[in-house]
């Protein structure tokens, strides 16, 4: 199903290569990567617990190490949504309210790297400031478009109807509570 979000950040990371070393004659995909490095981090703490290799496979979930780069997202839980703005996949929206709007109410451009929390509408500062830089939506990869609540059917990125000013702040305290 399509979500409407800028695929470019997948695309990225399924594309990344990177050396395992400097003297490494030729690179290995991210996944790959990961995948060595998330092996030997287990293996070692399996080693340094002196922990049998029946257990390993229990605490492995009876599973191999794999590691997959689907061009895809997971959606993450919600719990403490409240505290991980900027939002989406790339954090091209600075807050909960912002999310809530259709895509072309969403800020086009705002300024992160600050730490001042925005309680009411839920997400850090967005103004310019000294050691903040600016955000541009209209930047490859930082698309805000997608995870649209708006009236119509559910497709292209529209994920639920039109909220009303009402609708939105009371979901926006809902999810504070999470």
């Amino acid at each position: 199903r399509r979500i409407g979000t800028d695929p470019k950040a997948a695309a990225s990371f399924a594309a990344r290569k990177a050396y395992l070393s400097p003297a490494a004659a030729t690179p290995v995909s991210a996944a790959s990567g990961l995948k060595l490095l998330t092996g030997s981090v287990t293996t070692r703490w399996y080693e340094d617990n002196r922990t049998p290799p029946e257990q390993r496979s229990v605490m492995d979930g009876k599973r191999d190490n794999e590691w997959r780069a689907p061009l895809a997202y997971r959606a993450r839980p919600l719990n403490g949504v409240w505290a991980t703005g900027p939002y989406l996949h790339n954090g091209s929206v600075p807050n909960l309210y912002e999310l809530l709007l259709p895509a072309e109410r969403r800020s086009a451009a705002f300024h992160v790297g600050g730490r001042e929390f925005d309680p009411r509408r839920v997400g850090f500062d967005a103004s310019e400031a000294e050691g903040r830089f600016r955000f541009d939506t209209s930047l490859p990869g930082n698309s805000n478009r997608g995870h649209e609540f708006r009236a119509g059917p559910r497709r292209d990125g529209v994920i639920g109807p039109a909220l009303s000013e009402e609708e939105r702040w009371d979901l926006i305290e809902f999810l504070k509570s999470l």
